[in-house]
C-alpha cells in the first residue's frame, strides 16, 4: 500500500458509528494516521468513512450497509472491499461490523482487517489490540471473556463501576466477582458458547463497595474476531437500578391511574373500528346501561343520529394523525331510559392492546348547561339594564376601552367602534387625566370598588364637553382585572347648581335691597333683620337685633302673632301662614303690614323666618277700590252662572281665540286650552256645519251684527246646538280688527221642538219595559216615516269584534237583507258604516269603493249613516235611504241626530248591564269559595264585587260593600296614606298593600293585599285577594 507501510504494521483499524449514518464517526484507532488520515479530521467531519473507501466499492457497500441497518433481527455485518491510502495505495480489507444497544441510540463498531498471513505472536498482539479497540469504544461497562469465563479485556467504564483495576481484573474467572448468582451466570454464558451468534439478557444483583445492591441486566453475545479459532463473548453490564425502580413507580402508577379512570367523575370509553372496546364504571352510570352491555356495542348507539358525522370526522382525524384533538366537543348521550344527557368530550389517540385506537372521555355537563341557560337568561336581564339605562357603561382594560354601552355612545356623540380599543384618557380633558388615572389604579390595585364617586368633564365628538359623574369598580372581564365606570349625565344638575347659586346670589341681594322686610325669630328673640324692616319700624339694626320680636307688636297682635309662631314649631308645618298685622312704629303711628310666616332651619336649630310687607298704601286703595270690587264681584258671578259664553276672535282660519270667559266649562273645555291655541274654536264646531257656516260668514261679512245657530262637539262627544250673536270690530279702513261675541246653549230648545212631534209619535219606544226587539222595530219604522225617507236598518256593533248585525229593518227588499244582513268588523264594508260623525250622501257614492256586489237593484238614492254611541263607544249604526229623493232635509237630519242621541244611552246600558252581570256570575263562582277576602275594583276604586267570605269577616252587607270605594275599609287615622297607596295600584304602579282593614265593629285586620290589573268586557279593572296576617 505504497507508503503507509506493510500489512504486518497495520494489521486492523476500529471504528464506532452512531445510527446508519456511516459519515458521523464517534471514535477511529489512532492507526488509522498510517493511510495518511488523521483521527481527528474523520471524528470532526473534515473527512468521512466514504474517502477511505475505494470509489469503484463505495455505493455498492452502501446499498449493502443500508439493508443490514433495516433487517432489526440480523445484529452483525460482514463485508468485503477495497480502501485507499491517501498517497494512493489500494488495499483489500474485511469489515466486521455488530450492532451495540444503548439506551440513547444504536451504535455501530466496526473492525476493518487487511486481508493477509500474521505469525502467532503478531496475531496475539492483533486481537488484544481488537478487544481494547472494542471494549474503550463503548461507554456501557464491558467485558470480554474467553471460553472459561476468564477476563480476557474490560473498559474503562467497567472498572470505574465496580472500582476494580486491570491488575486484579484481567485473567481473573469472572464468576468469582458474583458468587450469588453463580450457577444463573454460568448458564447464561455456556448457552451462549454454544450458538453462534445470540442475544439475551439477564437480570442480576451486585452488592458493589459504596453504591449498595445494584440491578445490573447483562447482554452477552458470541464475538468472533476472525483472527483465531478461539471463541470469545462480549458481556456488557448495564445498571438498570433506576430502570427498575421507574418501572416499579410505573406500575404504581398504573395502579393509581387505573382508579382514577374507574373512580372520576368522568366516563372513559376506548374506541376501536367503531366499537366500544372499554368504558368505565363512570360512564356506564351515567347512561345507565351496564358495562358488559356496552362492550362490543357500536359507538354511534350511544349517541343521536345528529352526531354521527362530526364524531366520525374527529375519530379520523385522530387516527389519521395518531395525536389528540386540542378542542373539546359538546355532544349528548343516550340513556337507557330513552333520554338524554349533554356531555362534553375530548379524544385522543392510544395503542390498546397494541392496536390504534381513540381513548374518549365523556364529561356530563348537564349542569353547566342548566346553569349556562341561566346565566344566560340573567346576562340578557342585564344586558338589557345596561344598555337600556339611564347611565353610561364603560369597562376600561390596561387603560383602554374593552367595552361601552349605547348610552355612554349617545352622551360623547362617538359610535362605539371609534370607542373600542382607543385610549380613554384621549377622551378625559388634561384638567381631569391625572385625578381619574389615580382613581383607575387604586381600584386595580386595591381589588374592590371606590365608594366615593367624582366629578369630571368628557370630550364629545363635536369639540364640546359635558360634567359628569362616575363610579368605579373592580370586575373581572375575559378573565383579566378589569374597571367598570358607571358615567351619569349631570349637565342639569350642573346648570340647575348654577341657577341655584345665581339665585342664592340675587336673592341675597334682594333680601337686603329688597322691598319686603326679612326677619329671623329664634326662641322669641330677633336673631336677624334686613333694612327694608329697620325702615318700616323706624328702628336701626343695633336697636332690632337680640330684642322679643313682641316688643315690636300692638298689644292686641302680640298673643296671635307668638300663638302662631309657637304652634308652627311645635307641629313643624312646613307650610307658609299669611296674615296681617300691625308693627309699632317708633316715631309715629302703627304701621299695617302684611306677613308670611314659615319654618327654617337656622345655624342647625328651627326658627321663624317673616316676610313683612308695608300695606299702608294697599290699604288705602283697599279702600277705595271695595266698591268697585264688589261690583266685579256681582258682575262675575252674573257671568258664571250666566249660560251665555263670551268670546273674542281674530280673524284668522280655525277661528283663534283671543278671550274666552270660564264658563265655557259648561262644554267640558278649559278656558286656558282655547286661549293657548291648544284647542282651535274651529275644532269644536261639528263638521257637517264647518262649510254651511263658513259660507254664511262670507255671505254676511259686511255687517257688523251677525246670529247664527249651529252645532259645537262637547269634549265628551256631544252635540250641542248653540246660538252665536257677534259684533264686528273694525279698524279705520274698514277691516277686521277682532269679532266679539257670545253663544248660548240652545239644545234643550231645539229638544224641545224636534221631539213634539217625536215624541207624541214614538210612544213607549224607549221605555225598558217593552221588547227589545219591538223597541228596534218601532225605532226603525218611525224614522223611515220621515220626510223623504222609506226604509232603513238598524246595525248593532259588538263591542269586542267590532262585527255589524242588522238586528231591524224596514223597506228593503229579502235579498238585499241577505246580502247586508252581516259585515265582519274588519271588512271594507264595516269601515265604510262605521262613521265617527252622521253622514248624508248618495248611495251609489258610499257604495263606490267597495269592491263586488254593489246591491244597485234595491234602487236606493238619497241615504243618511247616522253613529249611535254611548258615552265614547260606537255601538249601533241607523242606516236610512229614500227610493226616490236624492237629498235628506236638513230639518229631518236635525231629528235623526236628536233620536240616535237619546237611543244610544238606552242600547249601550242594556249590554252593559248584560255583559257585567254575566262576567260576575262566572267569577262568582271562583271567589266563592275562597277562604281569603276577594274584591273587584272599577278604575275609581269602588267595589264591584266582593266576596262572601270578605262580607262574613269585615262585618257588612254584601249591598253594603257593592259601590263602595275600598278606601272605606281602612282606619280613619291612616286614610290618606292608603289613598295614596291605593292610587298607586290603580295605575299599575304597585301591587302590594299592607296597610290593615277596619271591620265595622272597628276590629283592626292585619292583611296583606295583592292586586292585578284585568279587564271585564274591555273595561279596566282591579281585582285584590287580602290574606289575614296571624
Amino acid at each position: 500500500m505504497g507508503g503507509a507501510g506493510s500489512s504486518d504494521e497495520v494489521a486492523e483499524f476500529s471504528f464506532l458509528w452512531r445510527g446508519d449514518d456511516r459519515g458521523s464517526v464517534l471514535s477511529v484507532s489512532d492507526n488509522i494516521s498510517l493511510l495518511g488520515y488523521s483521527s481527528d479530521d474523520l471524528i470532526s467531519g473534515k473527512a468521512s468513512f466514504s474517502d477511505i473507501i475505494h470509489p469503484s466499492d463505495v455505493n455498492e457497500l452502501q446499498g449493502k450497509f443500508s439493508e443490514f441497518c433495516d433487517q432489526e433481527a440480523v445484529t452483525f455485518f460482514k463485508a468485503e472491499y477495497r480502501i485507499s491510502s491517501v498517497d494512493g495505495g489500494v488495499c483489500d480489507v474485511i469489515e466486521r461490523t455488530f450492532k451495540v444497544q444503548q439506551d440513547d441510540g444504536t451504535l455501530f463498531h466496526g473492525i476493518l482487517s487487511i486481508k493477509g498471513s500474521f505469525d502467532n505472536d503478531a496475531g496475539s498482539d492483533a486481537e488484544k489490540i481488537y478487544c481494547k479497540n472494542i471494549v474503550d469504544s463503548i461507554q456501557n461497562p464491558l467485558l470480554i471473556l474467553d471460553s472459561t469465563f476468564h477476563v480476557f479485556s474490560a473498559n474503562e467504564y467497567f472498572y470505574e463501576l465496580f472500582r476494580l483495576t486491570p491488575e486484579n481484573t484481567e485473567g481473573k474467572y469472572f464468576l468469582s466477582f458474583n458468587k450469588d448468582n453463580k450457577e444463573e451466570l454460568t448458564s447464561f454464558l455456556e448457552q451462549g458458547l454454544e450458538e453462534d451468534y445470540f442475544f439475551e439478557h439477564l437480570e442480576v444483583n451486585c452488592d458493589i463497595e459504596g453504591l449498595g445492591v445494584r440491578t445490573m441486566r447483562l447482554t452477552a453475545r458470541h464475538l468472533d474476531i476472525g483472527i483465531d479459532s478461539e471463541k470469545r463473548i462480549l458481556l456488557l453490564i448495564e445498571d438498570i437500578t433506576s430502570g427498575k425502580k421507574a418501572e416499579a413507580d410505573l406500575r404504581a402508577s398504573e395502579e393509581k391511574y387505573s382508579t382514577l379512570v374507574e373512580k372520576g367523575n368522568d366516563g372513559i370509553l376506548i374506541v376501536q373500528d367503531g366499537k366500544l372496546s372499554f368504558t368505565n364504571s363512570k360512564f356506564s352510570q351515567m347512561t345507565g346501561f351496564g358495562v358488559g352491555d356496552l362492550i362490543g356495542t357500536e359507538l354511534f348507539a350511544t349517541v343521536p343520529f345528529e352526531y354521527y358525522r362530526m364524531i366520525s370526522k374527529r375519530l379520523k382525524k385522530v387516527l389519521k394523525n395518531k395525536q389528540a384533538i386540542k378542542r373539546n366537543d359538546e355532544v349528548e348521550f343516550l340513556k337507557e331510559d330513552g333520554s338524554t344527557f349533554s356531555a362534553e368530550i375530548s379524544l385522543s389517540y392510544l395503542l390498546y392492546e397494541h392496536q390504534p385506537s381513540v381513548m374518549m372521555t365523556v364529561r356530563d355537563i348537564s349542569e353547566r348547561k342548566k346553569a349556562e341557560a341561566e346565566l344566560k337568561a340573567s346576562e340578557e336581564k342585564y344586558s338589557t339594564l345596561v344598555e337600556k339605562g339611564n347611565d353610561g357603561i364603560i369597562i376600561l382594560q390596561d387603560d383602554v376601552f374593552k367595552f361601552i354601552n349605547s348610552k355612554f355612545s349617545e352622551l360623547t356623540g362617538y359610535s362605539r367602534e371609534e370607542l373600542f380599543e382607543k385610549e380613554f384618557l384621549d377622551h378625559v380633558p388634561v384638567d381631569y387625566r391625572r385625578m381619574v388615572g389615580k382613581r383607575v389604579k387604586k381600584v386595580l390595585r386595591d381589588g374592590h370598588s371606590i365608594r366615593r364617586n367624582d366629578e369630571i368633564e368628557f370630550l364629545k365628538k363635536d369639540g364640546e364637553v359635558f360634567p359628569a359623574e362616575m363610579s368605579l369598580s373592580f370586575i373581572l372581564h375575559e378573565e383579566k382585572p378589569s374597571v367598570m365606570m358607571a358615567v351619569r349625565d349631570i349637565s342639569e344638575r350642573k346648570q340647575a347648581e348654577a341657577e341655584l347659586k345665581a339665585s342664592e346670589k340675587k336673592y341675597s341681594t334682594l333680601v337686603e335691597e329688597g322691598n319686603d322686610g326679612i326677619i329671623v325669630v329664634q326662641d322669641g328673640m330677633l336673631v336677624f333683620a334686613n333694612m327694608m324692616f329697620c325702615e318700616i319700624t323706624g328702628f336701626s339694626k343695633a336697636e332690632v337685633i337680640h330684642r322679643p320680636f313682641e316688643d315690636f307688636l300692638p298689644l292686641e297682635y302680640k298673643r296671635m302673632v307668638l300663638t302662631k309662631f309657637r304652634n308652627s314649631l311645635e307641629k313643624n308645618r312646613k307650610a307658609s301662614l299669611k296674615y296681617e298685622i300691625e308693627l309699632l312704629s317708633k316715631d309715629g303711628p302703627n304701621t299695617p303690614t302684611g306677613i308670611n310666616s314659615s319654618i327654617i332651619d337656622h345655624e342647625g336649630r328651627p326658627a321663624i323666618m317673616a316676610i313683612i310687607r308695608d300695606i299702608t298704601d294697599q290699604k288705602q286703595k283697599e279702600k277705595e277700590l271695595l266698591e268697585l270690587i264688589e261690583v266685579q264681584k256681582v258682575l262675575e258671578t252674573v257671568i258664571k252662572s250666566s249660560p251665555a259664553v263670551v268670546f273674542f276672535w281674530k280673524p284668522e282660519e280655525d277661528w283663534r281665540v283671543e278671550f274666552v270667559s270660564e264658563n265655557i266649562s259648561q262644554f267640558g273645555y278649559e278656558a286656558d286650552a282655547l286661549m293657548s291655541g291648544k284647542v282651535l274654536y274651529g275644532d269644536i264646531i261639528h263638521p257637517s256645519d264647518v262649510e254651511r257656516l263658513t259660507m254664511e260668514y262670507d255671505i254676511f261679512s259686511g255687517e257688523d251684527n251677525l246670529s247664527f245657530e249651529y252645532r259645537i262637539l262637547t269634549k265628551a262627544g256631544e252635540v250641542r246646538w248653540v246660538d252665536e250673536r257677534s259684533v264686528i270690530k273694525r279698524d279705520p279702513e274698514g277691516n277686521v280688527q277682532y269679532i266679539q261675541g257670545i253663544i248660548v246653549d240652545i239644545t234643550e230648545r231645539k229638544n224641545v221642538k224636534s221631539f213634539m212631534q217625536i215624541g207624541s209619535d214614538m210612544g213607549m219606544l224607549f221605555s225598558p219595559l217593552g221588547d227589545v226587539g219591538d223597541m228596534f222595530s218601532q225605532l226603525v219604522e218611525f224614522t223611515t216615516q220621515m220626510d223623504d225617507l222609506d226604509c232603513g236598518a238598524l246595525y248593532l256593533v259588538d263591542g269586542v269584534s267590532g262585527d255589524m248585525n242588522i238586528v231591524a229593518h224596514s223597506g228593503l227588499s229579502s235579498d238585499f237583507i241577505k246580502s247586508a244582513r252581516y259585515y265582519g268588523g274588519k271588512s271594507i264594508n264595516a269601515r265604510l258604516l262605521k262613521t265617527e260623525y252622521p253622514l248624508y250622501t248618495r248611495y251609489y257614492e258610499l257604495t263606490s269603493m267597495v269592491p263586488g256586489e254593489k246591491l244597485s237593484f234595491e234602487g236606493l238614492e238619497a241615504t243618511a249613516l247616522i253613529p249611535i254611541r254611548y258615552g265614547m263607544e260606537l255601538v249601533a249604526i241607523l242606516m236610512l235611504s229614500s227610493h226616490s229623493a236624492y237629498a235628506v232635509p236638513f230639518e229631518v237630519r236635525d231629528s235623526l241626530e236628536a233620536i240616535a242621541s237619546q237611543i244610544g244611552p238606552v242600547i249601550g246600558r242594556m249590554r252593559e248591564q248584560a255583559d257585567v252581570q254575566k262576567n260576575i256570575r262566572n267569577l262568582q263562582v271562583i271567589f266563592s269559595s275562597m277562604e281569603e277576602m276577594v274584591f273587584m275594583l272599577d278604575s275609581d276604586g269602588c267595589i264591584l264585587y266582593a266576596n262572601p267570605y270578605s262580607c262574613s269577616r269585615l262585618g257588612y252587607l254584601e249591598n253594603d260593600l257593592m259601590g263602595m270605594n275600598l278606601i272605606n275599609l281602612y282606619p280613619q287615622k291612616m286614610l290618606i296614606e292608603a289613598a295614596a297607596e291605593i292610587k298607586e295600584i290603580l295605575e299599575g304602579r304597585a301591587h302590594v298593600c299592607t296597610i290593615p282593614f277596619e271591620s265595622s265593629s272597628h276590629e283592626v285586620l292585619p292583611v296583606e293585599m295583592r292586586c292585578s290589573a284585568g279587564q271585564l268586557d274591555g273595561e279596566p279593572i282591579t281585582i285584590c285577594v287580602s290574606r289575614e296576617l296571624v
